[in-house]
């Protein structure tokens, strides 16, 4: 059952996605680590509706895979991403829903354009709709499940290197 939530609460809770991404897009690795929950999973499933103990899918990363992730990033051999792919998330269609546990869901649609500059000095397109799971911590919130639904998750899709 959906609650009524407060304007104020709706625009920190927007502030926060937008923080996620801004950290993200500008290769701030630790700080974006420390936005997850111990308990945290990244998730980019091939389509809605699949269960990722029955389907494959393009990530799905504990708390503990997430953390490798990011060392790997930060030990400047990470090939894939020498130099940092450069990209600016638009997010925009929030949703907001209050949840029966405390916690809140945010749902948005993004548009990320990434310039891969590494070798092939490539300009991708990635669009789809992320979905936040996220409750309140110290004067923020922190993120329990991120799931990012891309348009063309079905299909081949280059590397997913960076964090979409």
């Amino acid at each position: 059952m959906s609650q009524i939530m407060s304007a104020e609460l709706t625009k920190r809770l927007e502030d926060f996605v937008i923080k996620e991404a801004k950290l993200a897009d500008e290769g701030e690795y630790q700080a974006w680590e420390d936005l997850w929950a111990d308990d945290g999973v990244y998730w980019v499933p091939l389509k809605e509706g699949d269960d990722p103990t029955q389907q494959v899918s393009h990530l799905y990363d504990n708390r503990t895979r997430l953390a490798t992730r990011i060392r790997q990033l930060k030990t400047g051999y990470r090939y894939s991403q020498m130099p940092i792919s450069g990209m600016r998330r638009v997010i925009s269609n929030y949703e907001f829903f209050a949840e029966a546990d405390g916690r809140y869901r945010v749902e948005a649609n993004f548009f990320l354009p990434e310039y891969s500059i590494q070798s092939i000095h490539d300009f991708r397109l990635w669009s789809g709709r992320y979905i936040y799971t996220l409750s309140p911590r110290d004067d923020g919130f922190q993120i329990h499940i991120k799931k990012v639904l891309l348009v063309n998750g079905s299909e081949p899709i280059p590397s997913l290197a960076f964090l979409i």
